[in-house]
């Protein structure tokens, strides 16, 4: 198992993000310089920075151990910082300033004196804050400095001077932040003979001091989890950089993810919005960065090698993984989106594979195309999944249940992403008493069907090319033995993600799978939080639970136009709401999605199966018996449902629709 940390080790050929990022960072022409490096949650970012902070000091140190420099002259001087975890302190910016400080005046003992200029003026703003808090942005320029004269009548003018251009300064910092600063401010405060108590003095001295530092290029600071941090640590962090910190020779990295950072901004400065209703949080981000670096999501391959990689660490020594992750690099230099380490690479570089390695780097290149699509080439998401697998394998190897990782892993994949599914799977599996028939019809299916699509009808044919019953063979079917099982093991099979899904290795076809179950059933009531979504997905779900019709029915189009396994797993998100609540707006989206995208009825009308008919409001209800269509064998299973039910308003509404049906005739169409 691996621990979930960031790692100095690159096994997802981020060299050409390193490059980059180490490029600007060394390039002296471009400092000052703020970098963003933008990524999903679990995408590499803390990772990247680690990398290339390393890389800018290693080749330093070995010069510096073979006694060719000396280490006190290293041309980079790297801080690492993460806000977070100074979210308890009184003022995140004179923490983030003290570190700077701190590293300086280790790597510079003799600049004590001006070191400690600075940090007086940092006690005394740490000590203004204590005694007084945080006032609001908007307040502080005219009623902070009254407030602070009030309660300390002993604070002298430059101190006071010190505190109204700090105030100001943040007041205004939303707007300053989308103009250009310039090289020599002028003083806020209006009074440059007073050091004390003027910013632009804090920036000088801090500028000399940076000048001063004895063959240092520049001081590079690493700030990690500003994505975690509340709205004001944001704002606060940035406040820092541009306020007091950025100065020539420095350079501020930040990791990001940029929507949840831009979000953090618009609710700092909800009176910012423009007329349009967008909140500032772009624009400032985009005045904030003077470079981005953006962490792509892992390709296929890309997510292969990584868990491959992860296998072999595992697996292997020193000695012969230092080996392999030479030669995957080789390999990403040639194609950079080819796998760069599998069985086959494996034995040129290796000879004898170790004989667990071979068998886990098997599974793993069966079960790698679901899981990494399914994954969204996540780098987190594969190293916990991975980590939950093996975790339940292990338990069941402890209880001596005779469990195959394979087949272990493939069940995760489905219970991980695709919960109603998975729950489909379970409920066949445990009413056949184990090896149900219909995973076979659907493995069976889904082979014949590539990509999972059903292959256009033909007269007198269903889509696995047997003669259609007429209708007097149908009913005498029906009472001899139902054929619904056939078909919708079918059906379940053209699912895109499905069909992907059964057609990878192992087949399940004759496999009890109850046993697994019980080591794989972590959701098996409700599906996919939505919080494991992808930031656009996330902001969709939102935006179709509008209370508002217009506004809501505006994104159906882009709930139509997303690729397969985002769709599903935003209609699994959607589904999983009405669950929790039947009478919220998502139920009106579901059905209104429902009747526009015709593959999304049997999945709704297998959700709203499980939820009591007496928990179903009446319009939900009603909504529902004219927008799904009845011909549809799910829609006739969960109306019978509600006829048969007791809520008797929703029994009626089925009922009277049902008799209105019958009477304008007709086998399609809605219940209109």
């Amino acid at each position: 198992m691996w621990a979930d940390n960031e790692a100095d080790l690159d096994l997802l050929g981020f060299d050409f993000l390193v490059d980059e990022l180490v490029i600007a960072l060394t390039e002296p022409r471009l400092l000052p310089l703020t970098i963003g490096v933008l990524g999903d949650w679990g995408s590499g970012k803390s990772s990247l920075m680690q990398i290339a902070a390393r890389e800018l000091n290693d080749h330093y140190e070995e010069r510096a151990q073979a006694g060719g420099e000396d280490l006190a002259n290293a041309p980079y001087l790297t801080i690492n910082f993460s806000p977070w975890q100074y979210e308890d302190h009184n003022d995140v910016k004179i923490a983030l300033m003290s570190a700077v400080l701190d590293a300086i005046s280790t790597r510079v003992p003799d600049a004590e004196e001006r070191v400690g200029r600075l940090r007086r003026i940092l006690d005394k703003l740490g000590r203004l804050g204590r005694r007084v808090g945080r006032a609001g942005a908007g307040a502080a320029p005219t009623v902070l400095p009254i407030i602070l004269q009030g309660a300390m009548p002993e604070m002298d003018s430059g101190t006071m001077e010190l505190v109204t251009a700090a105030t100001n300064a943040a007041a205004s910092e939303a707007h300053k932040a989308l103009d250009d600063p310039s090289p020599h401010q002028p003083s806020v405060a209006g009074n440059p003979g007073t050091p004390t108590g003027d910013v632009d003095m804090f920036r000088r001295e801090f500028a000399a001091l940076v000048e001063n530092i004895p063959g240092c290029e520049a001081v590079i600071v690493f700030i990690d989890d500003l994505d975690r941090c509340l709205p004001e640590t944001v704002v606060d962090t940035f406040e820092a950089i541009r306020l007091f910190l950025n100065t020539p020779k420095t350079a501020y990295v930040l990791a990001l993810n940029q929507n949840v950072v831009e979000s953090a901004v618009d609710s700092r400065y909800p009176e910012l919005r423009k007329q349009d209703g967008a909140g500032i949080g772009r624009d400032y981000l985009e005045k904030m960065l003077q470079l981005k670096i953006a962490i792509p999501p892992l390709s296929a391959p890309e997510a292969e090698t990584y868990v491959n990689l992860l296998f072999a660490e595992l697996h292997l020594n020193d000695e012969e993984f230092a080996k392999v992750l030479k030669q995957s690099v080789e390999v990403r230099r040639g194609n950079g989106l080819a796998v760069a380490f599998n069985t086959g690479i494996a034995g040129d570089v290796l000879g004898d594979i170790p004989a667990k390695l071979a068998a886990d780097l098997k599974w793993a290149a069966d079960i790698s195309p679901v899981m990494g699509a399914s994954l969204r080439g996540n780098p987190r998401q594969l190293k916990r999944f991975l980590n939950n697998l093996l975790l339940k394998h292990r338990s069941a190897v402890r209880r001596g249940a005779a469990l195959e990782l394979p087949v272990l892993a493939k069940l995760m994949v489905l219970e991980d992403q695709y919960n109603t599914d998975f729950q489909k799977l379970f409920d066949w599996d445990l009413a056949a008493g184990g090896a149900c028939s219909e995973i076979k019809d659907a493995e069976a299916h889904a082979r014949i069907m590539p990509g999972g699509v059903e292959a256009p009808k033909t007269a007198g044919k269903t889509p696995a090319g047997d003669p259609q019953p007429t209708r007097n063979e149908s009913r005498a079917a029906t009472k001899e033995a139902p054929a619904a099982p056939l078909n919708e093991a079918r059906n379940w099979a053209s699912k895109t993600h499905i069909a992907e899904w059964l057609r990878a290795d192992p087949a399940f076809a004759g496999i009890d799978l109850r046993p697994y179950f019980t080591y794989s059933r972590d959701k098996l009531s409700f599906g996919v939080s939505a919080s494991r979504l992808a930031p656009h997905l996330q902001r969709l779900i939102t935006d179709v639970q509008s209370d508002i019709d217009a506004s809501r029915r505006q994104q159906y189009a882009a709930v139509s136009a997303l690729d397969s396994n985002d769709r599903a797993q935003f209609v699994e998100a959607l589904l999983e709401r009405v669950q929790r609540d039947p009478s919220s707006t998502a139920l009106t989206a579901v059905l209104e999605l429902a009747e526009k995208n015709p593959d999304m009825v049997s999945a709704v009308s297998s959700a709203l199966q499980r939820i009591p008919p007496s928990a179903i409001p009446v319009v939900a209800g009603s909504m529902a018996v004219r927008r799904l269509p009845r011909g549809n064998a799910d829609v006739a299973a969960l109306f019978d449902r509600w006829e048969t039910s007791e809520n008797v308003k929703l029994r009626t509404v089925v009922t009277q629709a049902r008799k209105a049906s019958e009477t304008k005739g007709g086998p399609g169409g809605n219940f209109r």
